[in-house]
């Protein structure tokens, strides 16, 4: 749809012989005629989020009103049958308070979230808005790499559901905190007071997440105020990213190890290394067990979006918590920042 035509008229019926003059060939007084040529259009990023994003109803209008979204939504569901003990929509649109409490269980957290993001992806690209780079944050990444089709959605379900399945069955104890330092600063730090603490993300230059053992993550934040700095802890149930998942590296690579990997048709920037991947890089189970055990450099990732030309940057996600890192890393440079 690269043509374009406005035409400005005080009645229908002039309207009319606007009309009728343009289809005999001429241009009536009141017509703009133009075109959209190839190099204008915008390079967009899809950006997916992460655990956390997560709200009880989320999509309930959508699955009411959008029959692309409802198709994404009910395909998911069935892909989700014998992987989660409840059907998906139970989760995603709950009718009492106790059934509202489960979207924030890892478990149920994981797949919901993979659904709701691919159905809206679905619902963006339906409406024309296609991406031309994705980039996930942890759970975000696996809709990324299905959307630039390194593997089907059942297949990324599949997984998805593994992942929060072993995550949930691990021990609880662990702990995560947001940390308004640099890197290098909070790496500094944990030796001396962290003890088995390890950095999960780094968001931006100076938007850190940590996780670990709950008393070496306070003990990390009590020595961070000392010294000025501001951090947040975090509702999780487990220190993800952090050795505390090292238990179910193995059970999950099995799962990993059955699903058939393409190379993306889509580019996909990495959270292990923050750049474009290389072709057949995310497509392997090795990959997935890695970003499930080691840093988000989501930082990097956006990094590189507007290294590669992105200047609109969409997050398909259920409450925008993304869009916020995105201005300290553009620093002046002119960027759209869209909640879906």
């Amino acid at each position: 749809f690269a043509h374009r035509l406005a035409i400005v008229s005080a009645s229908v019926d002039q309207l009319r012989n606007q009309l009728a003059a343009l289809s005999s060939g001429d241009m009536p007084a009141g017509v703009s005629r133009g075109q959209v040529r190839s190099d204008d259009r915008q390079a967009v990023a899809f950006l997916f989020p992460g655990q956390g994003s997560q709200a009880a109803g989320m999509g309930r209008t959508l699955y009411a009103t959008q029959p692309t979204f409802r198709r994404a939504i009910e395909r998911c569901e069935a892909a989700l049958t014998g992987e989660m003990d409840r059907p998906l929509r139970t989760v995603l649109f709950p009718e009492t308070s106790a059934d509202a409490a489960l979207i924030d269980q890892t478990v149920y957290t994981q797949p919901a979230l993979f659904a709701v993001e691919y159905a809206l992806s679905e619902l963006w690209r339906a409406w024309g808005v296609t991406p031309t780079l994705v980039l996930g944050h942890s759970v975000g990444e696996y809709v990324a790499a299905c959307v630039a089709v390194v593997f089907r959605v059942e297949a990324g379900l599949r997984l998805i559901a593994a992942r929060g399945r072993l995550m949930q069955a691990l021990p609880a104890g662990g702990a995560m905190a947001a940390v308004w330092a640099s890197e290098a600063m909070v790496r500094a730090t944990l030796p001396a007071v962290g003890g088995d603490v390890e950095v999960a993300a780094v968001n931006g230059p100076e938007q850190v997440t940590i996780a670990g053992p709950a008393a070496g993550v306070e003990a990390v934040r009590a020595a961070l105020t000392t010294a000025g700095v501001r951090s947040q802890k975090l509702r999780v149930s487990h220190a993800f990213h952090s050795a505390q998942m090292e238990p179910m590296l193995d059970a999950f690579t099995k799962v990993a190890e059955t699903v058939r990997y393409a190379t993306p048709r889509i580019g996909v920037v990495s959270n292990l290394t923050g750049k474009r991947a290389m072709a057949g890089e995310v497509a392997s189970a090795a990959y997935w067990r890695r970003q499930l055990r080691e840093t988000v450099r989501f930082g990097a990732g956006l990094q590189t979006l507007m290294e590669q030309g992105c200047t609109t940057f969409v997050e398909v996600g259920p409450t925008p918590t993304l869009l916020g890192l995105g201005p300290s890393i553009a620093g002046g440079e002119r960027a759209a920042w869209l909640p879906t």
